[in-house]
């Protein structure tokens, strides 16, 4: 496992390796300048750590007996540069002038307590004080914050949901049980593999701090573990490490794209 992990953070690694100008004066009798575009601000707070969990069920029971493995630490911003990359590539799709600002604080307090210095309330969302400084230093009219989703597994097998439990975030549920199979699977028992990102897209007015719109996002993926190599019998084998950070990466790209266009409708109230 420990050589599995470690090829992970490798890929992770791997594929992050992929000032102001003067203003003439507007001429005498020129028409009024048009309304400044605004200035959306993101930050993420979703990739800090993958969680890995394993299926474990007691026969006959309904019991939540899964197992989690140590969460893989991630300290380079991969994943929350994605979904801050893929949010605003959304905006500028529908807002084509729009300013983008980019909050990269990495600080573990953010990630931990993202519930607490975060909290909503009557439609108004608490924002820390270091936050606020550097979305009035950006002149940011909006905040997109991207954090943590904790709900129910639903994971799809021919039409319905199966349900194994609680899980937020970014992680991988792995089943090696006889109990469910996908449709690709043709060997009994082998199972699968399911890369999730589990987040909350909330549009905030920073003036007031009041909730524009936001949405819960169940995202995930099945892959058989009849695609590991021939020999292996472990469905963590289905995909490779850069696999695994690509599937991350397209289920966040994804959502981005298809959640934010509708937080600018509501917030245009189209």
């Amino acid at each position: 496992m420990q050589k599995i992990l470690g090829g992970l953070l490798l890929a992770i690694g791997a594929l992050l390796g992929s000032g102001a100008c003067a203003q003439n004066a507007a001429p005498p009798n020129s028409p009024p300048a048009a309304a400044p575009a605004p200035t959306y601000a993101f930050h993420s707070l979703i990739g800090d750590k993958l969680d890995i969990i394993i299926a474990q069920f007691q026969t006959g029971s309904k019991l939540d007996k899964n197992r989690r493995e140590p969460p893989i630490d991630i300290a380079d911003p991969v994943f929350d540069n994605m979904a801050a990359t893929s949010a605003g590539e959304a905006i500028r799709r529908v807002i084509p002038k729009a300013e983008l600002a980019v909050l990269n604080s990495r600080s573990p307090v953010l990630f931990a307590k993202q519930r607490e210095l975060f909290d909503e309330s009557n439609g108004v969302m608490s924002i820390p004080e270091a936050i606020r400084g550097a979305l009035a230093a950006e002149k940011a009219d909006y905040l997109i914050l991207i954090s943590k989703y904790r709900g129910e597994s639903e994971f799809q097998f021919v039409g319905s949901p199966d349900g194994t439990g609680m899980i937020e975030g970014l992680g991988f549920y792995v089943d090696g049980s006889t109990g469910v199979y996908s449709r690709e699977t043709s060997e009994a028992g082998r199972g699968y593999i399911a890369p999730y990102a589990y987040m909350r897209v909330a549009l905030i007015e920073v003036k007031t701090g009041k909730v524009l719109g936001k949405q819960n996002i169940k995202a995930s993926m099945v892959i058989s573990s009849a695609r590991a190599s021939e020999g292996e019998t472990s469905p963590w084998a289905a995909l490779t490490s850069a696999e695994k950070v690509s599937a991350i990466n397209r289920l966040i790209q994804r959502e981005m794209r298809r959640v934010v266009p509708q937080l600018l409708k509501v917030e245009a109230g189209k």
